[in-house]
Parts: C-alpha cells; structure tokens; sequence
C-alpha cells in the first residue's frame, strides 16, 4: 500500500475498508479488537496505538489474518545502530504490504520548524498566539510483527489483577451515577430521561462476556448524557444520527474491552446490524464523519476508563487535553448534519 498523499486520502481509504468489512463479514469485526491480545502497539516501544490508528491497524490485522498486535517500523526492523532489539537480527518477510500510521505535530509558521507537543504547549504559555502555529501530519509505514523474521514471540498478556468484567460494570456503574436494571425483558437500552441502562437477565445471555459487552455499550450511550461528554442522545430510530450514536457506543465498548479476559462473543452485535449497516452510506460519502466517530468513541472510552478506576482523573484530562489539540479546527463540523 502506497503512502496517502494527504489526510482526505488516509480517510476515505479508512472509511472504504471499514465499510467493506462491515459489508463481507457482517459486524463480526469486532470480534477480533476484543481481549487485550488484540490491542495494537508498538512492538519496540510498547506504546499503544491510540484513536484512528488503533482503529485503522485493528481492522487491517483483522482483514489480512493478523494475530500479533505489534507493530514496528522499517527504521526498527534494520535497527542499524543496534539500539532496539540488540542481539536480533529482524528481517521482512518479501511480500508484506505496509500499512499507514498518522502523527499530528504543531508546524511553528515563524520559525518554519515542526514542534514538539511540550514545545507548542510553552510557547502558547510564553504568550505566542494560537494563528502563530498549524497542526500538520505525517505518515508512517508500519508492518505488523507476523511478518518479520526474527522476532521474538509476545509476551504473555498479564492478568488484570482479579477484576472480572461484572466488576468493571459495577464500578462504572457507580462511579457515572447510571443505575443497571434487569428488567429489559429481551431487549438493552439506555434511557436518557432516567439516565439508566435496562438489561436483560444475564441468564437470557450467551455468554459472559456478550451480557458485559451489552452492558458496556449501554453505559457508552450514558457517556453522551447532557452532564457528561453531552452528545445528541434524541435522533430518531433508523436516522443518520441515531446511527452515528450507535456506532460510536460499539467502537466505544470495542476500545473499553480491549484489557479484558472474558470470553467474546460477537454474536450479540447482530441486533444493532440494521442501524449499523445504513450507517456505511454516510461513511463512504464523508470520511470525516468516521474519523469524527472514533474520536467520539475514544474519548468516550477514555471516560469509562476514568470512572472505572483504570486511569486517574488527571490522566483522563491529559488525554481530552490531547484530542482536542490533535483535532484541526478548522476541519471541524458535524457529522450528523
């Protein structure tokens, strides 16, 4: 795959792959982000990859038959000064297609020199005006570690520390204030005019994991409400808006159950198929209304982290303070219109 020439490129070729996945393999696409195993990282850094490319590397793992979540760049693999993987010799595999990774960085207009997000941040501090400063990209080749030689197997996912997905609802639960009722009978749903989810008894469910998963995504609606990230929560079934919703609650409990062990099934997507599958129309006319959608559900799931106990609340502000210094403004609109 050749480097996008520009943002608009990076997010349509997004936004087609996401829509044909939806369209081949139904809404199973999920299945695969699921579990901590699936989460893509860095394979020498071990940094996450967050929002968009946490996004575009899952579904291509997912689409090529990837199963390691590592990902490393060719600068890493020939490693010429022997500084990330001393002792190994790496090597790709002929063949291997690269994939794209995006960075937002401020460009400095007078000093005609990319910054630093510490450097932006003190120079805005120092008194210099926001005009003074662009957001600018760049994008990066990435291979995914099943294809370089060399490598050595992942390590093991460590536990997490005894906390079952029925205790990350619980606290979730308490900490945002949202009562869990089990009185939906055979559907899910959140009500904003109660501020509450309603579940099914979990005995109705296939599994352990599909009972938390329903209630991740309800508790994803939640994070919409007024007094919380404040979305628009009262579209009507089968609008464009009342899917975006939809969507942006499923990628939310997608990235929220990336630390977790119990068992996936993915099968409890199928009700949301109608809704979903509509929403691939408004993703192929305008790219930048998924982009917009990942963001949503980013920071969304960086909210349930928070109210769960799994980040700090400062951690939580550091990483709002980021989204929304890493979104260009002038790109910003509704992608609900």
């Amino acid at each position: 795959m050749t480097r996008p020439k520009d943002r608009d490129e990076f997010r349509r070729r997004m936004a087609e792959a996401f829509a044909g996945v939806l369209e081949e393999k139904g809404l199973e696409w999920k299945k695969g982000w699921n579990g901590a195993a699936a989460a893509p990282k860095n394979g020498v850094t071990k940094a996450c990859y967050r929002g968009s490319n946490a996004f575009w590397l899952s579904l291509t793992a997912m689409s090529r038959g990837y199963r390691d979540p590592r990902w490393v760049t060719m600068v890493q693999i020939r490693d010429a000064a022997g500084k990330y993987h001393p002792g190994e010799k790496w090597s790709l595999k002929p063949g291997t297609e690269a994939s794209w990774v995006e960075y937002w960085y401020p460009w400095d207009r007078k000093g005609e020199r990319a910054l630093t997000w510490e450097e932006y941040r003190a120079a805005l501090a120092a008194g210099r005006r926001e005009d003074e400063f662009r957001m600018s990209t760049r994008y990066t080749a990435v291979f995914n570690a099943d294809r370089v030689e060399g490598m050595r197997e992942a390590d093991a996912v460590p536990g997490d520390g005894g906390i079952g997905m029925d205790d990350m609802v619980r606290r979730l639960s308490d900490g945002m204030g949202v009562p869990v009722y089990l009185d939906g009978g055979d559907e899910a749903w959140y009500s904003p005019s109660q501020d509450a989810v309603h579940l099914p008894m979990p005995r109705t469910f296939q599994s352990e994991y599909a009972f938390n998963a329903a209630a991740l995504h309800e508790l994803a609606h939640a994070t919409g409400h007024p007094a919380r990230l404040d979305r628009p929560m009262s579209a009507a079934f089968g609008t464009e808006m009342y899917a975006y919703e939809e969507l942006v609650a499923e990628m939310c409990a997608c990235f929220t159950g990336f630390g977790l062990e119990a068992e996936r099934d993915a099968r409890h997507l199928q009700n949301h198929r109608a809704y979903v599958q509509s929403w691939i129309r408004g993703v192929r006319e305008r790219p930048e209304a998924l982009v917009r959608a990942i963001r949503d559900a980013r920071g969304a799931a960086d909210y349930l982290e928070w109210k769960a106990g799994i980040i700090t609340e400062r951690e939580y502000r550091e990483a709002a303070k980021r989204s929304f210094e890493t979104r260009p403004r002038d790109r910003e609109r509704d992608a609900c219109r």
